[in-house]
């Protein structure tokens, strides 16, 4: 019987609830509790396993330790320093800091404020070496770029050559990169140009000395010619490895899980207390007798919707694209009230040119997705003001007891619908279900952040 309530509730509603608030049990509404939790984790899953942000090495937070001068080591006519004049400023908004998009301390610089100066007097070859890269993986399976972000001071003329050089676990094996064309195509003299060099073993362009492996590149040098001698200045703003990708189930599937369970169990709690709460409030300031139980129980029923939605919240993921969200973009996505995740607006002009453009074709890839989930919020949420309206009819029909005030005397039957609380029409029971529901998704909004 509770298994064709739950399933009526959908076409018949009028007869279920009356069936609900005359017998009023718990255990039809706790399906539905469980019921949505389910397929709610299910909808943020299948989300999550479409959704590929980018990694880094060095992690967030400690990239600048690749361009900090203790950590490089060079010939004695060159000096090493740090620059806190003149770096490669990528401020960008961090969701982690929960600060919002327009509060300055939100933002973070993912290259610290410093730069790596090499200074090197009267000579044609200025070389330097970072000394430990902490054995970044490259191989097939790992990290596909390399990122630099150079300065050519002075002098103000590109190098005759360029040599990048990846050690793999000893001097004696090392891949070499000619970068000579590369930062010609940079436009880096006296200004900050970028330079994204493909490794691992399908790049092309290296030559292979020894037996380096992929898997195992361990330190790094550039050196720099010139045709002539003279005083070299070179600033190095940003170096990093990039280009793997992981979904957040590979390395936080636990955690987003305990998150997920604890969010949509909160949701679905929260609806149905507050809902349930207005309504009898609103009941009573009307005069009208109403009992907490069947209320609350015919409520829970009536949240079958949510399990609707949720469901269609699945079924809408395998509409996604699988995305790639650079890694400057990753650190600040945020779940917006519907449970999809979004970059903010305000914060997308600290990006990168090139992320900005990645993360407006991600937008777009996400049109239906977005579109389905947001047509099933508005349908639910009115279909579960219409039925909010049955419940307190419902209710309204039900018999009400009038206890004596004297022992002797006998408790009378009232038939409500008859009786008592006959102001109660079907408008005035929408209107009361309509502005529940609002005042419900209200609390929701500013307590929990979704809907």
């Amino acid at each position: 019987m509770i298994l064709n309530d739950i399933v009526e509730v959908l076409y018949a509603p009028r007869k279920v609830f009356k069936r609900v608030v005359a017998n009023p049990k718990y255990l039809g509404a706790i399906i539905i509790f469980l019921l949505f939790i389910g397929l709610q984790v299910g909808y943020a899953f299948g989300q999550f396993s479409k959704i590929e942000l980018e990694q880094t090495q060095p992690v967030s937070g400690l990239i600048q330790t690749f361009t900090n001068a203790t950590s490089w080591a060079t010939a004695p006519n060159v000096n090493l320093t740090n620059n806190f004049a003149d770096y490669y400023n990528n401020t960008v908004f961090i969701a982690n800091l929960l600060r919002p998009p327009t509060d300055p301390l939100a933002y973070y610089p993912l290259f610290g404020n410093f730069s790596l100066q090499m200074d090197a007097a009267n000579t044609n070859t200025l070389s330097a070496a970072l000394v430990d890269t902490d054995n970044v993986d490259c191989s097939e399976n790992g990290f596909q770029n390399l990122t630099l972000n150079i300065k050519l001071v002075q002098p103000i003329t590109v190098p005759k050559n360029a040599t990048l050089t990846l050690y793999s676990l000893s001097d004696s094996n090392y891949y070499t990169y000619d970068l000579t064309s590369d930062l010609a195509g940079a436009s880096a003299v006296n200004q900050w140009g970028n330079l994204t060099i493909p490794v691992g073993p399908n790049a092309k362009g290296w030559s292979e000395t020894g037996n380096p492996l992929w898997g195992n590149i361990t330190s790094l040098s550039l050196q720099l010619d010139y045709p002539d001698s003279q005083n070299i200045t070179v600033r190095i703003g940003a170096l990093f490895f990039r280009g793997l990708y992981l979904t957040p189930l590979e390395y936080n599937s636990v955690g987003l899980l305990v998150q997920f369970l604890q969010v949509y169990s909160l949701q679905f709690l929260f609806t149905w207390i507050v809902l349930s709460g207005i309504i009898y409030l609103f009941c009573r300031a009307l005069k009208s007798t109403v009992l907490w139980k069947p209320l609350f129980i015919g409520l829970g029923i009536a949240m079958m919707v949510m399990v609707i939605r949720a469901a269609i919240g699945v079924i809408a993921t395998a509409t996604m694209p699988t995305v790639y969200y650079p890694f400057d973009v990753s650190f600040g996505t945020l779940f917006d009230p519907l449970g999809a995740l979004y970059y903010p607006a305000n914060a997308v002009s600290a990006l990168l040119p090139q992320s900005q453009a990645s993360l407006a074709a991600i937008d777009a890839s996400l049109g239906v997705f977005r579109g389905i989930i947001t047509v099933m919020f508005v349908a639910s949420y009115v279909w579960l003001i219409a039925l909010g309206a049955f419940v307190i009819k419902a209710i309204k029909a039900q018999p009400v007891i009038i206890q004596p005030t004297e022992p002797s005397q006998t408790p009378i039957v009232v038939n409500d619908s008859k009786g008592l609380n006959q102001d109660l029409s079907t408008i005035k029971c929408l209107i009361i279900s309509a502005i529940s529901v609002g005042i419900t998704l209200l609390v929701l909004w500013f307590i929990l952040g979704v809907v």
